[in-house]
């Protein structure tokens, strides 16, 4: 069947293209299939089927129930032509008599569909298709020709679009490999210029690496000679100052503090407690205190107060003393402010401050609650000083100052030699109007800290000495390691200038 497709569609081909094809009629001998007696098809194509089914090229109607589907086919090879039986129900005749296979025509021959079927006339002829018009045979061949065989120049269609694709496909993904080929081939061009690009930068700079190391590693020796020479002057001067500061601790007191001290002195200032001023419940009252002298405070070299706590924070816990009723009032909800002024001896420096404006470590203190009668319930705090909270401090805006060092006041070794300077006795045993600090000595008892405080011998802790500085030299330069705080059992008590 797939032959017999194939020489009808390739002779249909031909047919359109205009080669001269051999052709035969069949003539209508009794009307059928809408053709009137007399009519005749002309067939243009080698293979050719007669019945009922839509794919026949001689196609019958309903009106002939007695044709087959497939009844009978009309076959030309060479010079030969016969007729086939196709039916197994309905008998095809020539000429009256059945043919069982197949039956060679010959001119004229009487073709019958059945015993009561259409009848149809075999005629050969002379003329081929090529002096037929195009629309002729375009309409020949469509239906004996492509309509019959629609489904099998679809699947050829199918498969030649296919074949098409697949082609096109297979032509897209070699072309795909050659521009990705071709890429690569540029990728490799590209890398192996950038690695030649590379290593050329890359002795470059290892030349300009190579000349700068040489310039460093010299800049470096240079650097490093310099501060060979710097470090051994450093070194000796340290041996100089410290062969000066024990020359000056082996002397004793043969050592002429007198100079030391000068300009030392106008960094130590006299405290004077002028007012109280208390008020509570809406009442207010002042104490005016004399401005009497009470302690030291001194001037460090940033331009920070220092002095005592105990020598601000007045505090009492003793009975009938305005210092007592202070404590209550300021504990139990009211306010109780100490005035206080600090002076140089030369008059240069002085200033006024209360008590609430220093920076001072309260943590130590236990507070006592107390009954105030009528039901009310108040405090009382308790001060304790000896356990190195005994500092106090504040800002200022001046400048100038006296030299000191946290470190090394908590680590000052027994024996080490100490002065101090402040207002012994207050102004008891001075002249009117002469305001000198007092100047003593002293010693390191006990090596490092202990209870918060340094431990000494002979420190002057004397009344009005209190909150004053204490002195060691250091690298032959008079240091302040420390604040005057009181005296135990001949052991004198000195708050370290590192405790805060």
């Amino acid at each position: 069947m797939a032959n017999k497709a194939t020489r009808s569609l390739t002779a249909g081909m031909k047919v359109l293209g205009g080669v001269n094809t051999p052709t035969f009629t069949l003539e209508y001998l009794s009307p059928a299939n809408g053709k009137q007696q007399g009519a005749f098809e002309t067939i243009v194509v080698p293979y050719v089927e007669l019945g009922r089914d839509r794919s026949c090229g001689i196609r019958f109607g309903d009106d002939t129930p007695t044709v087959s589907r497939k009844h009978a086919a009309i076959e030309r090879k060479g010079n030969e032509t016969y007729i086939l039986n196709l039916s197994t129900s309905n008998p095809t005749l020539v000429n009256g008599r059945p043919v069982n296979e197949r039956y060679f025509l010959n001119n004229g021959d009487e073709i019958q569909l059945s015993l009561e079927g259409p009848r149809l006339r075999y005629n050969t002829t002379k003329q081929g298709t090529a002096k037929m018009g195009f629309t002729s045979r375009m309409n020949l061949v469509m239906q004996q020709s492509i309509r019959p065989y629609r489904t099998a120049v679809i699947a050829i269609s199918m498969v030649l679009l296919l074949s098409i694709g697949v082609a096109g496909f297979l032509i897209y993904n070699m072309q795909q490999t050659l521009v990705e080929q071709e890429n690569l081939i540029a990728l490799q061009a590209e890398i192996t210029q950038s690695q030649a690009d590379s290593l050329a930068a890359l002795n470059a700079r290892n030349v300009d690496l190579s000349s700068r190391f040489a310039t460093t590693q010299q800049a470096f020796e240079r650097e490093r000679a310099r501060r060979e020479q710097e470090r051994a002057q450093m070194e000796s001067t340290i041996d100089e100052l410290r062969e000066q500061s024990e020359r000056l601790l082996a002397s004793g007191g043969n050592v002429n503090f007198a100079d030391i001290i000068d300009p030392l002195k106008g960094y130590v200032l006299a405290l004077r407690l002028h007012r109280l001023d208390m008020s509570f419940g809406g009442s207010e009252e002042s104490y005016d205190l004399g401005g009497q002298l009470m302690c030291t405070g001194f001037l460090m070299q940033d331009g920070i107060f220092v002095t005592a706590r105990h020598c601000i924070d007045l505090y009492d816990l003793e009975e009938d003393s305005p210092f007592a009723e202070a404590n209550i009032i300021e504990h139990s909800g009211g306010s109780a402010t100490f005035h206080f002024t600090a002076e140089s001896y030369d008059g240069a420096i002085r200033f006024s401050f209360t008590n609430k404006e220093l920076e001072a470590d309260f943590s130590q203190d236990p507070m006592h609650r107390i009954d105030l009668g009528s039901g009310n319930q108040g405090a009382v705090r308790e001060t304790r000083f000896f356990s190195g909270a005994d500092w106090a401090y504040m800002q200022t805006p001046l400048s100038g100052g006296l030299a000191y060092n946290k470190p090394l006041s908590r680590e000052l070794r027994n024996g080490t030699d100490l002065f101090v300077l402040g207002y012994s006795y207050g102004e008891r045993l001075r002249s009117s109007g002469n305001l000198e600090p007092y100047f003593s000595t002293a010693k390191v008892a006990l090596s490092g800290i202990e209870d918060g405080v340094i431990q000494a011998a002979e420190a002057g802790s004397d009344g009005g000495n209190s909150g004053g500085p204490v002195f060691t030299l250091h690298n032959g330069e008079a240091t302040v390691i420390g604040i005057v705080t009181g005296a135990y059992a001949k052991i004198d008590y000195i708050t370290p200038i590192g405790n805060f």
